[in-house]
């Protein structure tokens, strides 16, 4: 069989995104591998489900991934409009549960600002301005993003995979990914079981093809890794990243009672008291369809998909001990760390548990009120070897590939944005030579030059963006 031309490991958002994308701007052979039976089946359908605003985002540290969110808000509005999909403004308060955090509110103020949101778009509160707002949460204070907006990602991301395909891009489900060969000027890439078919399925022709790959390897020019909780392991089968380890971090919630959900009538989440560490103060969120969860607690799990349980015993030594040992050695000499995970697994077993975490903000709360596990997922956690754990998105060239790990922020928010802006900076830096550009632009739901453009753009200093009129900063695509 031909070689591909491009092959991307993952369906969720991400690497969706990037399908559409590469199909939209090359004539060639694009594939993605999916180990699930579709699209969206892990992260991209278990995250909390909300279009975050960049007011948290440091506009100086973490530039791209700020510019990629506030991007990417305009882009997956106007989809949400145009395919019908879910889009329900809600709005985040980010309070402050104790006093030393209150001059974060106005680090954020000015961070939104810098990052091209609107004053129209973000206010700081005092305590008994979030108390008239929201009557039942108690703080000294807090910020609101009122455009954060609660949405289905996972139909986000099937209607992105339709758009991929009309493209040209093709989904190989139910591939996964044991091994990894690299040629002279190509990969083989085989799999967990070499003699299953691979299915295409193209939804709008209704055709379901079976691809026969029988003990034949896939094989590519190119591997875009956009594994998920798997892309440490992949970037390690190529020989990249080995600096790097991972640990895997259950977050689980809890559904409220419907006769509570007057308890907030907008996300609220609090100023994290320890941001270098993933462990996420309890918040309280409204999904798309109007439930309310509250959570997350981190709970260490052996692996990327154990939502329920700890995971396979033989799996958990593995996964403390597997190269390189150095960096855990490290991170568990960490006291905050140890802590906190200890902590986190109480409240894993525990609703009073969590219930009592909540109520720092939400007094209120009883444990009645927790009526049945919510949505859990699994973030993966990449450690480098100071044992710190990594805040960014990761980037490493590898034989015939290019690997991204760590995506954890901005998360499905900034994907459209942040996959066009790579794909731009793997043409520029000569890695899809192999591919040709098509002559005309195809139609498709987003413009990659406005969108790349808007990335690029140089940003508003802080002390511009504080006294900026509403509406004058970045214009969304």
């Amino acid at each position: 069989m031909e070689p591909w031309d491009v092959t991307i490991v993952g369906g969720g958002v991400l690497g969706t995104s990037f399908a559409y994308w590469l199909a939209a701007r090359y004539e060639g052979r694009i594939a993605v591998l999916e180990k699930e039976a579709n699209v969206a089946a892990h992260t991209s359908r278990r995250n909390t489900g909300v279009v975050h605003r960049p007011f948290y985002l440091d506009p100086q540290a973490r530039r791209v991934f700020a510019r990629c969110a506030q991007v990417a808000y305009g882009m997956w509005k106007g989809y949400a409009e145009r395919r019908r999909l879910p889009w329900r403004p809600i709005g985040t308060f980010e309070v402050a549960t104790r006093p030393e955090g209150v001059g974060r509110l106005d680090k954020y103020f000015g961070w939104g600002l810098a990052n091209g949101m609107g004053e129209d778009e973000l206010q700081v509160l005092t305590a008994a301005e979030v108390r008239r707002h929201e009557p039942n949460v108690r703080s000294h204070g807090a910020i609101w993003s009122k455009t954060d907006t609660a949405v289905d990602y996972e139909s986000f991301t099937k209607s992105v995979r339709e758009d991929a395909e009309a493209a040209g891009a093709r989904f190989l489900l139910g591939s996964e990914v044991a091994a990894v060969d690299v040629k002279a000027d190509h990969l083989e890439v085989r799999f967990a079981a070499p003699d299953a078919d691979l299915v295409y399925v193209d939804p709008r022709r209704r055709i379901r093809a079976r691809i026969s790959q029988g003990a034949e390897p896939l094989r590519t020019r190119f591997l875009l890794n956009c594994a998920g909780g798997n892309s440490i392991d992949l970037a390690h089968r190529l020989g990249v990243g080995l600096e790097y380890t991972d640990l895997h971090f259950r977050g689980e919630y809890w559904e409220i009672d419907p006769a509570s959900h007057f308890l907030a009538s907008r996300n609220i989440y609090t100023v994290p008291r320890h941001p270098d560490l993933p462990f996420l103060d309890p918040h309280w969120i409204i999904r798309a369809d109007g439930r309310r969860e509250i959570g997350p607690n981190a709970v260490p799990v052996a692996g990327p998909y154990t939502y329920r349980g700890f995971g396979n015993p033989s799996e958990i030594p593995h996964k403390i001990f597997e190269s390189p040992l150095r960096n855990k050695l490290r991170l568990l000499v960490n006291p905050d760390f140890l802590t906190l995970a200890a902590e986190e697994w109480a409240s894993s077993i525990s609703k009073r548990v969590m219930t009592k975490r909540a109520r720092e903000f939400l007094p209120a709360l009883k444990e009645d009120n927790l009526i049945r596990p919510g949505t859990a997922g699994v973030r993966a956690s990449v450690v480098d070897r100071r044992g710190i754990f990594m805040k960014e998105a990761i980037e490493l060239a590898g034989p015939h590939s290019y690997h991204i790990t760590n995506y954890n922020s901005p998360g499905a928010t900034g994907a459209p944005a942040y996959a066009a802006w790579t794909v731009l900076r793997l043409a520029r830096s000569g890695l899809l030579d192999h591919l040709k550009p098509r002559a005309t632009k195809r139609p498709g739901p987003w413009d990659f030059d406005a969108v790349t453009a808007a990335i690029e753009a140089p940003a508003a200093p802080p002390s511009e963006a504080m006294v900026a009129v509403a509406g004058t900063g970045p214009k969304q695509p």
